[in-house]
């Protein structure tokens, strides 16, 4: 089987955060800069190489940004959190789940990159099957979270679906479903 690899800024990055050889505390400003490369890199062939034998995985599509072997897309339509659900699904996706503070970052650089007051947006997480049972639509274990200060609170029992950017705090906030917001959506590298 060969592969392709991007050998990219991205790549690099990447490699040498997880093999310790760069500081892990990142700003918000290199977060931008990761997205901004992801978004505006140019594909020309020779920077390519193949591995035989490898299980690793194309990169990401155009318009994407690649981190954590996820790719990762701003969709600035304002959408009910079903239909952005559901537009994600088209796009072969799920609307973003977060499982650490550097993805926090990745989606926060993302939508600060298309959204420069970065409004209210859209993220996967959901009680609405089973209240007080959170859970991510890509059926991923809820392991991290990024709550506002008393949230979520379900405020007049019809709060089931989760916002980010959300008051002076900017984090997560429960709200009602039919409320329309743009979105991140996230798929996983094959």
């Amino acid at each position: 089987m060969v592969c392709q690899i991007r050998f990219s800024f991205l790549f690099v990055c990447v490699a040498s955060t997880a093999f310790g050889l760069v500081e892990t505390s990142v700003t918000a400003s290199k977060w931008n800069e990761l997205v901004k490369v992801s978004l505006h890199r140019s594909e020309p062939e020779n920077e390519y190489f193949s591995l035989e034998g490898s299980s690793c995985s194309p990169y990401c599509p155009s318009g994407w940004v690649s981190y954590g072997r996820r790719c990762y897309i701003y969709v600035d339509q304002h959408m009910e959190w079903i239909s952005a659900e559901n537009h994600c699904l088209d796009l072969g996706a799920n609307l973003v789940s977060i499982h650490s503070e550097d993805e926090y970052q990745v989606v926060k650089a993302l939508i600060r990159f298309h959204d420069p007051k970065e409004n209210p947006t859209w993220i996967g997480l959901t009680n609405c099957v089973k209240l007080k049972k959170w859970f991510w639509s890509d059926g991923t274990k809820l392991s991290f979270t990024k709550w506002n200060p008393d949230e979520p609170n379900n405020f007049e029992n019809i709060e089931c679906c989760v916002h980010m950017n959300f008051s002076v705090f900017m984090n997560w906030n429960d709200i009602p479903c039919v409320k329309k917001y743009p979105f991140v959506c996230v798929k996983r590298l094959k």
